[in-house]
């Protein structure tokens, strides 16, 4: 194997500028379509919806919702961009928020629940369900823009 040394500054140069090229254009394609933000917040809309319907609905809604919509979302931009938009998750900008959005969801559904069965307030959780759209939707997008810039980012 033949080893290659830059001829001078100006190659090394070019060298850096490439792989700053490569880095820009994959984090270019690492940015998800705007179908997959809306597509998590309504997963998770739906799933707080279902347990407000109630009945035979809840396990299928949370179902749907909170795992299989979600999973068929990440894998179908994983296979159109070339790249895993799950990453993003991991992100070193995004950790206390992923855990601040953990957090938020819990809440949201333990005070829906709660005001559902305790004070029997109809569509509760679904009004908590449109909270936790909105919040997902936004977590979502900053979680893209995390990743974006990571992947940006010069070691």
């Amino acid at each position: 194997m033949e080893n290659i040394t830059p001829e001078g500054p100006a190659d090394a140069r070019a060298a850096l500028d490439s792989a700053a090229a490569a880095r820009a254009a994959v984090a270019d394609r690492a940015a998800a379509p705007w179908w997959y933000h809306a597509g998590l917040g309504l997963g998770v809309g739906l799933a707080f919806l279902s347990i407000d319907v109630g009945g035979s609905l809840v396990p299928t809604g949370v179902l749907v919702g909170g795992v299989l919509l979600p999973a068929t979302l990440t894998l179908t931009v994983a296979r159109s961009r070339g790249v895993s938009v799950n990453r993003s998750l991991s992100a070193p900008g995004t950790r206390q928020l992923n855990g601040l959005y953990l957090i938020m969801l819990i809440v949201l559904g333990g005070v829906g629940l709660a005001l559902k069965l305790a004070a029997d307030l109809p569509g509760a959780m679904s009004v908590a369900g449109l909270a936790a759209l909105a919040f997902t939707i936004y977590v979502s997008r900053r979680n893209d823009d995390a990743l974006r810039h990571d992947l940006l980012r010069r070691p």
